[in-house]
């Protein structure tokens, strides 16, 4: 280490406030809701080499930390000072820009014609065109669907805006003003973040600030490796699925082989599904990417909460994504809904580690970020008005020492709700309903978080709802430790009314004025036996008017009674139901779904699938697994399925 302790812990003072600092310029200075209140930006700085050296934990989204800035960079060499980057382009950014409504502005910052540093920022901008408004349609069937693509281009040059480039923005958005402002904004906190760092080095000394940028990467590195050796050594397996992929009922399954060896730990998501024809594909390259493994950074950064946090958390772990999977998709693979992707690893990596270390992972939350967005026809301006409703994210999972969270996933914990105020100020909207849903949260010694329903009424006629993201409709996030399994969500239509719809997953919804759409988050899974929660607690969720008094004796074998007015535990009758309740030894608790999916198509057959599936070129995959499918359901007949069977059956359709 070339900086002494004392003066590494100031520099990483200094560097935290001009990081943070960034964000809050976004957050003051940006146009849209999903901005400005829901948070979905990001600001941090980067090493010449790329790497983020300093990423804020308290402004804006938290997963883009292990992203480097090194390929869009290279594409647009040589760099001078003044210049400015733009990029929304997956493929050739190793997946910098996860998805085109994801729009990344960096500079490069020079001391004396030497390049030091990047300020870096993104915000989700509301529309890039492509086949909706909002842009994400998780039934885009390639990338090309989705919007403009932006290869990495120069904003600014040597200080001055580029017109072409501003040209070619405005006019390929169903919304161009509201992203112009977004984009001004990412302009001022990264020219904001360059003006502070150059007061740092002339307070420090360019070697000083280079040093201890290297220095911080180092301790990351090192803190995190501490963290990983707590983790016993050995080889941990586990799954997790998506619904579907909104063209066919088959679920999308995301495996994972965690390796722990000392202080590193390797991914192989080698019996990943294949890429599939929608949306929910996310880009990598190949290459080791923070989203394929946020739960890990999470569990690094909790287990720790004094580590830097920076790149170098990632650098003791290694990833094994073959193309043309899931997790690797080839080009023009459509990515619009990669969150949804990233939310399941989430469960997957820990669902890994909870194998090794059970007492430290909590069980599955709610596992959805669905980003509900209202877009409304400007008939002055002859454009549209568009506003995220909400990030209808649901229940966080139990753990060991607490109850899941309400109404928020850790996976999305960065993400925060548009105030209803906010909200029907900025498009026509009336906002019904916006609350906690009773007997959600997936009983357990600490349960799991209770979801959220949203309802809201359409005013303007030509209004279209988007809601990427939606998940957990069918495979209930997961109980933990004797847990029980979290509630599903849903969606309905007009709910109440004598036109009430049930209604599947949004992917593009007209409805009309007057029309109420009502979408309930799932809840999160429950972690220990129910049985051996407090009484007490169980009572207090009664009188909240989250948990039901049939649910609570139901669930957790608690019984209640009136005295004086009053509902109070009745402790002998509550003692004498739980003595009569059989012992769970269930580890796990997946819900029915995923139990009856799993009897027929067990792991030894979808990691046979998977990998017979890599022998065809990447655009066939998906056809032949669904195929495969169909032909299992007609040939077995709801048999469990060992992989002799998938081999049969493959060698019959070559």
């Amino acid at each position: 280490m070339k900086t002494d302790p004392a003066t590494l812990e100031i520099m990483r003072s200094y560097y935290n406030a001009i990081a943070a600092g960034m964000g809050h310029v976004i957050e003051r200075t940006s146009f849209t809701t999903f901005v400005k209140e829901s948070a979905d930006f990001a600001t941090a700085l980067a090493t010449p080499s790329g790497e983020f050296f300093v990423y804020p934990k308290t402004v804006g989204v938290t997963i883009f930390l292990g992203l480097s800035l090194k390929r869009a960079a290279e594409a647009c060499h040589p760099l001078e000072p003044g210049d400015i980057i733009i990029t929304n382009e997956p493929y050739s950014t190793d997946g910098l820009a996860t998805h085109l409504p994801d729009v990344h502005v960096f500079k490069p910052i020079f001391v004396d014609g030497e390049l030091i540093s990047y300020a870096w920022a993104f915000v989700h901008c509301s529309d890039v065109g492509g086949l909706v408004p909002s842009s994400i349609s998780p039934e885009a069937i390639d990338i090309h669907q989705e919007g403009l693509r932006i290869p990495p281009v120069k904003l600014y040059k040597r200080g001055e805006p580029n017109a072409d480039v501003h040209a070619f923005l405005q006019a390929n958005s169903r919304s161009p003003q509201l992203n112009l402002g977004d984009f001004n904004a990412m302009v001022a906190a990264v020219n904001t973040a360059e003006q502070r760092l150059l007061t740092l080095v002339s307070k420090f000394g360019v070697q000083a600030v280079k040093d201890s940028m290297e220095d911080l990467m180092d301790q990351g590195e090192l803190r995190a490796r501490k963290v990983i050796e707590q983790i016993p050594d050995g080889t941990y397996e586990f799954a997790d699925y998506l619904d579907d992929d909104m063209l066919s009922d088959t679920p999308i399954r995301l495996a994972v082989k965690v390796t722990v060896q000392g202080g590193d730990i390797k991914l192989d998501f080698s019996n990943c599904d294949p890429q599939v024809r929608t949306a929910f594909n996310l880009v990598t390259n190949g290459k080791k990417h923070s989203f394929l493994f946020q739960g890990l950074i999470n569990y690094i950064i909790s287990s720790d909460p004094f580590i830097p946090v920076n790149g170098g958390i990632t650098r003791p772990i290694s990833v094994i994504a073959p193309a043309g999977t899931l997790v690797n998709p080839v080009y023009p693979a459509a990515v619009g809904v990669r969150h949804t992707i990233t939310m399941r690893l989430y469960n997957a990596v820990l669902g890994a580690l909870a194998k090794a270390i059970p007492h430290r992972i909590p069980a599955a939350g709610a596992g959805q970020s669905a980003i509900v967005v209202l877009s409304t026809p400007d008939v002055k301006n002859g454009t549209r008005n568009m506003a995220v409703v909400q990030p209808m994210g649901g229940g966080g999972g139990g753990q060991s020492d607490m109850d899941g969270a309400d109404g928020i996933d850790h996976a999305s914990g960065f993400l925060r709700n548009t105030p209803i105020e906010s909200l029907e100020q900025h498009i026509q909207v009336l906002v019904h309903k916006y609350e906690l849903l009773e007997n959600t949260a997936g009983p357990g010694l600490h349960r799991g978080g209770h979801a959220i329903r949203l309802d809201f009424e359409i005013i303007e006629e030509g209004s279209v709802v988007t809601a990427r993201g939606m998940e957990r409709l069918r495979f209930h996030p997961w109980g933990l430790a004797g847990g029980r399994a979290g509630s599903l969500g849903k969606v309905q239509l007009n709910p109440g009314r004598d036109n009430e719809t049930n209604l599947p997953k949004i992917s593009v919804l007209h409805p009309k004025p007057g029309d109420i759409v009502s979408i309930h988050s799932p809840g999160g899974g429950g972690w220990g036996n129910p049985l051996e929660r407090d009484p007490e607690d169980v009572l207090h969720e009664v009188r909240s008017g989250l948990l039901g008094k049939e649910q609570a004796k139901e669930q957790y074998g608690v019984v209640l009674k009136t005295k004086a007015g009053v509902l109070v535990v009745d402790a002998e009758e509550t003692q004498r139901v739980r003595a009569t309740r059989p012992v769970r030894e269930q580890f796990w608790d997946f819900g029915s779904a995923r139990t009856a999916y799993e009897q027929v198509w067990t792991p030894e057959a979808s990691d046979k699938l998977a990998r017979l599936l890599q022998n065809l070129p990447p655009a066939q995959r998906a056809a032949r697994k669904q195929l495969v499918h169909e032909r299992a359901a007609d040939r077995f007949s709801g048999e469990p399925l060992t992989a002799s069977m998938i081999e049969q059956l493959w060698a019959e359709h070559q």
